[in-house]
């Protein structure tokens, strides 16, 4: 598992652009198809594929995303794939926003948002998207290959403002809204959080920042939310997790381990036997057998 904005911002596998420290732009391709592959980001993000289909699951939920679609990504754990088209090309452009960026946009555009008692708590937003917006994508590409001098880092800087003002200005985009809206009122339920991220095998400190909280903080909220201690929730709701996915999928153990948050199969074999006296085999088994 990898840090998706840590790894683009590293890589030297595909065009990036760095605009300023608020936002970049990463331009992806892949010739193979991909298969479900657990990634997070400390940043939220865009995604518009421009060839292929994607598919991220977060939530519980599953989002295709098909050519010239788009979904907006809250910082936080998803399950990824990816299908080049007619075993071509996989296509994307990837938009990496800090908060404080998105931030300072709602506050100077809140006249536009929703009313301030309400907020966005969904991982993933379906955008809408209109021919301005669609140009907007395609606009970008060029300057993958163009030397960015400081005029046109400020060209960028504003055509980004103008694209959330577009997405914000259709009745269709309201959940993108509300999610900017948010920013500006309230920090994210403790629940929310860890929900989407409980299969991150991360130190607290991490949960404590996806959470925006100090470690005191969010453990001290942690406590109020779930009555216990966080290691032991996680630990716990792991678990449930992969027992759900014995039972209800064919995937291999040993990507259950690793998609539930464990670092090794042996690791998770133990705590499962632990908790439910069967191996993880030996559960599926047994659970296929009263399916009948």
């Amino acid at each position: 598992m990898h840090q998706l904005d840590q790894f683009f911002k590293s890589s030297r596998d595909f065009p990036k652009i760095e605009v300023e420290e608020g936002f970049r732009f990463i331009e992806y391709r892949s010739y193979e198809q991909m298969n479900r592959i657990r990634t997070w980001s400390s940043q939220h993000f865009i995604v518009f594929v421009l060839q292929g289909e994607k598919v991220v699951e977060a939530g519980g939920a599953k989002f295709p995303v098909t050519a010239d679609k788009a979904l907006f990504l809250r910082k936080g754990s998803y399950l990824m794939s990816e299908k080049p088209i007619d075993q071509g090309v996989f296509q994307s452009v990837l938009f990496f926003l800090d908060e404080p960026f998105l931030e300072q946009f709602a506050r100077r555009h809140a006249d536009l948002l929703p009313s301030p008692n309400r907020a966005s708590q969904a991982p993933a937003i379906r955008l809408h998207i209109t021919e301005p917006v669609s140009q907007f994508y395609h606009a970008v590409l060029p300057y993958f290959n163009t030397p960015l001098n400081e005029a046109r880092r400020r060209g960028l800087t504003l055509k980004l403002e103008e694209l959330l003002l577009n997405l914000i200005a259709e009745p269709e985009n309201a959940s993108f809204a509300l999610f900017l809206n948010g920013l500006l009122q309230s920090k994210p339920t403790i629940a929310s959080v860890m929900e989407q991220n409980f299969m991150l095998n991360l130190p607290m400190s991490v949960f404590a920042q996806l959470a925006q909280r100090s470690l005191s903080a969010f453990k001290r909220d942690f406590k109020e939310a779930y009555a216990q201690p966080p290691g032991r929730w996680l630990h716990e709701r792991r678990l449930e997790h992969g027992a759900h996915l014995l039972e209800h999928t064919g995937l291999p153990v040993t990507q259950i381990a690793f998609e539930c948050g464990f670092q090794d199969l042996s690791h998770f074999s133990a705590a499962f036997k632990k908790a439910h006296r069967l191996s993880p085999s030996d559960y599926r088994k047994r659970a296929a057998a009263h399916s009948f």
